[in-house]
């Protein structure tokens, strides 16, 4: 029998969390799975298959997505609307603590960290700014460092971000896993110049709590991105839209 299979042209937070948690099943139950959700396919469909058609079809489809590490864009026009990414620079108390609190288990949170890190920008001086597009989506071409100069993001707001969140599961996952490994360079670099600048018994003290938490906040984030770039079986987040036939 002859099988068509949809691929999208990119993995959204929300299939890319889905699929992460598939670890618990057998070879088989998860290779279902993973078509199901990549294939946006009824489990049922996929139930009637051989097995050797199903391992077939789950071994294609992820040939096809070769992992690749993520890339970091700071302006990405998403649903009509540009979103900012908030550098550490400007991230107030309230957005950090909250941030350090989700990255306890980045990809189950990987929705509300994308809410924190990307927001909708309220003022800008981007007349001069060029574009791309990447995976169907507008970004800002340029280095980071410059074009967080030229734009201010939406106020935080905890319970606003709950609300963003919810649309962030259809953003995608290379491009919040991007941002995560953005800040974790600058948060490794931040904390470098902390711990040199201070002295002294007091702020030896503080300079160690200070550590102590940005150094679990780093592993935190940085095992998620391990996680997702290492592993050899879950889809890349770099795909091109592909239709696939298989017999």
């Amino acid at each position: 029998m002859k099988y068509q299979i949809e691929i999208p042209e990119y993995l959204t937070i929300g299939d890319y969390q889905q699929v992460s948690q598939l670890d618990h099943l057998t070879d088989a139950e998860r290779a279902v799975e993973i078509i199901s959700i990549i294939a946006q396919l009824d489990r049922k469909v996929i139930d009637k298959w051989k097995p050797n058609e199903v391992a077939y079809i789950a071994s294609s489809v992820l040939s096809l997505l070769e992992i690749d590490q993520a890339t970091f864009y700071p302006i990405i026009e998403f649903d009509g609307v540009l979103y900012g990414y908030r550098p550490l620079s400007k991230m107030k108390l309230g957005e950090y603590i909250d941030l350090e609190r989700l990255c306890k288990e980045p990809t189950l949170n990987l929705d509300e960290i994308a809410a924190i890190l990307y927001r909708p920008i309220t003022k800008n001086k981007l007349t001069g700014v060029k574009y791309g597009v990447k995976q169907g989506f507008k970004i800002a071409q340029g280095k980071a460092e410059n074009l967080f100069k030229y734009y201010d993001i939406e106020e935080y707001d905890s319970e606003q971000r709950v609300i963003n969140a919810d649309k962030m599961k259809q953003f995608p996952a290379s491009f919040a896993l991007g941002a995560l490994s953005f800040f974790l360079v600058i948060a490794t670099k931040s904390l470098s110049s902390t711990v040199n600048s201070l002295t002294g018994q007091e702020t030896k003290k503080m300079k160690m709590m200070e550590e102590r938490q940005m150094q679990t906040l780093i592993s935190n984030i940085g095992d998620g991105l391990r996680q997702f770039i290492l592993s050899q079986s879950l889809p890349s987040l770099q795909s091109q839209e592909t239709r696939v036939s298989l017999i």
